[in-house]
């Protein structure tokens, strides 16, 4: 992550009014008070990007979640799972301010969001970061996400994996 910026968990003190990405629900999530609401019900845990003056300049979201190991992988993957569902976590929302798009910053903050996973994953299990690629799947696949057997936007990364990246 480039100086200019630091990652912190939710705090509404920091300064959101400016915010603004290129999808409107993202820029909703955070300025019309879901993301507070997702944290307080444990539902998501939400991470700031601020930039010197304490603006918000993007977030992610993590959560835990399962999935259903037939439906996500295939044959020799599958079985060695020993259980129905699979635990993974699930990065629900990440989202730059649209005047940040490509800079790399995106790319930093999606790193930085699977390292708190990889950490994560060292006190409650998880086998992979999943989410749903609606959009930038050259990216996702460039950091080394694959797609579930049968979902090619649904994809994932597995934790030791995760560890591995510089």
């Amino acid at each position: 992550m480039t100086t200019a910026f630091h990652v912190v968990p939710f705090s509404p003190e920091y300064d959101s009014s400016a915010f603004e990405s290129l999808d409107q629900h993202l820029t909703a999530y955070l300025k019309e008070g879901r993301a507070q609401r997702d944290l307080s019900t444990g539902q998501a845990a939400v991470f700031l990007m601020v930039d010197e003056a304490e603006r918000v300049q993007g977030y992610y979201t993590l959560s835990s979640a399962s999935v259903p190991r037939k439906e996500a992988f295939s044959g020799t993957q599958a079985r060695k799972f020993p259980y129905p569902q699979v635990a993974v976590t699930l990065l629900g929302r990440v989202a730059i301010h649209k005047d940040l798009r490509g800079q790399g910053i995106g790319t930093d903050l999606i790193l930085h969001a699977l390292r708190q996973a990889a950490r994560a994953a060292e006190t409650v299990a998880s086998y992979a970061v999943i989410l749903d690629a609606k959009k930038v799947t050259a990216l996702y696949a460039r950091l080394g996400f694959v797609p579930f057997k049968d979902q090619p936007l649904k994809l994932f990364l597995p934790i030791e994996t995760i560890r591995q990246l510089p």
